[in-house]
């Protein structure tokens, strides 16, 4: 059995020396013997560990129980610190019945918005208020709108890659004022100012001066399914004067690098693909390693194969004779805007960033660089940090982003004076939005 246990044994210094209150944050024992006295010689006398059997063997050796106990116990310590308490949550599962539902009443805005579907979340002090829903995911069939159902959030995917890049950046990996030019395998010239260098916190505030060209936006979209087209395909074919996707007028303002802010979706794919290219892992894969686990965001998905598409809200474009049903999509710029989640799991999300990073005691980013990320970052727009940007909303000054897309709309924003924050997602496209988003402003100053 000792010999199983040496794996365990070099993480144990690091377990007995947390004092008497660790990183978990629950109090831990003092007298907690070093793993290696689990695994003297038995013949040996051996002095009686903390936690034993109450009945001792005689001689003073401890007892088979005795050794078990504290074997086990040995294994739980070593695993919870190689490991962190992932399963301990403050929000619930997705589904879980013990939500509250929130006051505001959603079925009367289903037609103001002209949607299909509706789910909002109240996020109060850092924890899960309240959880509310109307409508249908799915009209034909009739499948309502529940607490675990997943939407299209569009935009606000952006926030995620933000978060994957700037992981990348507190290893450091990169600074934001470095050259992207220097990390990718080809170069990205701005064509009116080809010696200006284009930055990571140019692409992350939109000023990289890269624009979106629709001409070939369809060429990047697929229906039911994700788009075959890899980011690095993507992005060189785009963004290079050889590429199949390439267009001097179309891609590029006529600008210099950091002196405009141009929204940009291709600007976040390219961010995308630097973490591919930095971390030397898939983008999709990157994230659901290093974010959707660490959050419980287990439903959470950019790619349509790994959805559970039963679960997932059919879209409805808006139409003269209302909202119409369109297939699933994919598209190769996908870390922009395909992002799938429930308003649970994305409350985990901005939880996490209105902790300081952490998440069920795991940090996904550093409190500082967060602080960084809601912090304005350019001369000529007093609204825009790291992709998140403020707005003001009845005397608020609110950090966030918000999306739309066919058949999509989301919100996701949160006040840091008073730790509140409001998600919200549709399977349509909504109009006037900001009413809705008062009310549960409201509402939450109430918890």
């Amino acid at each position: 059995m000792c010999d199983r246990l040496q794996p365990y044994i070099s993480a144990w210094p690091a377990i007995s020396s947390c004092g008497s209150r660790g990183h978990w944050g629950f109090e831990q024992p003092r007298r907690i013997r070093k793993l290696e006295d689990l695994c003297m010689d038995e013949e040996k006398p051996q002095p009686i560990p903390p936690f034993r059997d109450k009945k001792r063997s005689p001689g003073g050796r401890k007892g088979p129980t005795a050794l078990l106990a504290g074997a086990i116990l040995c294994i739980c310590l070593a695993l919870i610190y190689q490991f962190g308490l992932a399963g301990v949550s403050p929000l619930p599962d997705a589904g879980a019945e013990s939500v509250t539902s929130c006051e505001t009443d959603l079925a009367g805005q289903l037609e103001t918005l002209n949607v299909p579907g509706l789910a909002v979340a109240i996020v109060k002090d850092g924890e899960l208020a309240c959880i509310s829903v109307a409508g249908l995911a799915n009209d034909k069939n009739k499948i309502p709108v529940t607490p675990s159902t997943l939407f299209l959030v569009a935009s606000i995917s952006k926030t995620i890659t933000a978060t994957a890049l700037m992981q990348l950046h507190e290893k450091g990996e990169f600074e934001l004022d470095d050259d992207i030019n220097d990390y990718l395998p080809f170069d990205v010239k701005i064509p009116a100012y080809p010696k200006s260098p284009i930055t990571f916190r140019q692409l992350l505030t939109h000023s990289a001066s890269i624009k979106d060209n629709r001409q070939f936006f369809d060429d990047f979209a697929t229906d039911g399914k994700d788009s075959p087209i890899s980011l690095a395909e993507l992005t060189e074919e785009y963004l290079t004067p050889d590429g199949e996707y390439y267009s001097r007028n179309g891609n590029f303002l006529a600008s210099s690098p950091g002196s405009k802010l141009h929204y940009s979706n291709m600007g976040i794919a390219l961010a995308g693909y630097l973490v591919e290219v930095i971390s030397g892992q898939p983008f999709d894969k990157y994230c659901r390693a290093n974010i959707f686990t660490p959050l419980s965001m287990h439903k959470s998905s950019w790619r349509l194969a790994e959805v559970d598409l039963p679960n997932l809200a059919t879209p409805y474009a808006s139409t003269y004779f209302g909202p119409e049903p369109i297939p699933h999509y994919g598209q190769a710029n996908y870390p922009d805007g395909m992002l799938r989640t429930s308003p649970i799991e994305l409350a985990r999300f901005l939880t996490a960033y209105m902790r300081g990073g952490i998440f069920n005691y795991n940090r996904v980013l550093k409190t500082s660089t967060i602080e960084t990320m809601l912090s304005y970052q350019t001369a000529f727009n007093q609204s825009q940090g790291l992709v998140w940007f403020s707005r003001w909303l009845d005397g608020r000054n609110l950090w966030g982003h918000d999306g739309s897309d066919d058949g999509a709309s989301a919100d996701m924003w949160f006040d840091p004076e008073d730790e509140t924050g409001v998600i919200m997602m549709a399977n349509g496209t909504w109009e006037d939005e900001d009413q809705l988003l008062e009310q549960l402003f409201q509402e939450a100053d109430t918890y």
